[in-house]
């Protein structure tokens, strides 16, 4: 029964976390127009002043774009704040 609970809440976690993988994914489509990373990072300079604008603040797409990535890389290994 136990171990039942932990898969349940180990795959609602992972769910969690692909969520936030893809947004990131989506915000670099929507950006860099591919997901080619070599051809992200040669255009990152390029982009780095680009704001989008979430509930009346400003937001970089570049820290957008990581915090995404970061909450769904600790969620992918139940790291700290998304373990259960």
């Amino acid at each position: 029964m136990a171990a039942n609970k932990a898969a349940i809440k180990a795959m609602l976690m992972n769910r969690i976390a692909d969520v936030f993988f893809i947004f990131a994914i989506i915000l670099i489509l929507y950006q860099f127009k591919t997901v080619n990373y070599i051809l992200v990072f040669s255009l990152m300079d390029y982009i780095q002043n680009d704001k989008i604008y979430i509930i009346f603040k400003e937001v970089f797409y570049i820290d957008l774009i990581l915090f995404f990535l970061f909450i769904g890389a600790i969620g992918k290994s139940a790291q700290i704040g998304l373990h259960t």
